[in-house]
């Protein structure tokens, strides 16, 4: 049981730590750091793989309902870019600008619980004072 609960917090872990890490890419994107669709093919290709893995250890049906999400999200990813192009620019870049925002304060408050429950399991794991040994005890003044 206690493996269990590490694997799973060092899962959570893993992906905020890859959360985290892909909102520093948005922001050096912002900044003019890096190329834009490299970053892009990269996340899509981490993210992909990263499906694969689950998806493997799922039941037929399972992935048969994740093939069916997975297609209604490209459905309305196409038409939601599709009703974008008559936007203005600057509506768009607002909107982006506050998902970002949005996203970094989930991402902090990912990282905190993640931390917390890092800090949990590391205190469960030790042992505690009193199944320890006690130290000799010495006289005052004695070295």
């Amino acid at each position: 049981m206690t493996n269990l609960v590490v694997s799973m917090v060092r899962f959570s872990a893993a992906l905020t730590l890859y959360g985290v890490e892909q909102l520093e890419n948005s922001l050096s994107l912002l900044e003019g750091g890096t190329d834009v669709s490299k970053t892009i093919l990269g996340m899509e290709k981490t993210l992909n793989s990263m499906s694969d893995v689950l998806m493997r250890e799922m039941d037929a049906k399972k992935k048969e309902t994740l093939d069916s999400v997975s297609k209604a999200s490209q459905e309305m990813v196409d038409r939601t870019l599709e009703g974008m192009e008559i936007m203005d620019p600057r509506e768009v870049f607002k909107a982006s600008s506050d998902l970002l925002q949005k996203t970094s304060d989930v991402t902090a408050k990912w990282v905190s619980k993640a931390a917390e429950a890092m800090e949990k399991a590391t205190q469960a794991a030790k042992p505690s004072a009193e199944t320890q040994p006690a130290e000799e005890a010495q006289p005052v003044g004695a070295k």
